[in-house]
């Protein structure tokens, strides 16, 4: 505070210890979002995703036809 009582906003540069969490840093912890971003592409979560639902559904709708 100064002697008017108003707060001084600090800057931040790149020698001070904070500097790493001001925004004028930046926020290198947010991924990229280009969307095949992670380790597995988005095309192979699909498929897999797609063939679990099929594996679940078809004993299901088998065993109804069957006995219904």
């Amino acid at each position: 505070m100064d002697d008017d009582g108003e707060e001084i906003e600090e800057e931040f540069g790149p020698g001070d210890p904070d500097y790493d969490l001001s925004e004028q840093h930046g926020y290198r912890w947010e991924p990229p979002r280009d969307g095949d971003s992670g380790p597995i592409p988005r095309w192979v979560l699909v498929v897999v995703s797609l063939i679990i639902v099929v594996a679940l559904l078809v004993p299901s709708l088998v065993y109804l036809l069957q006995y219904a």
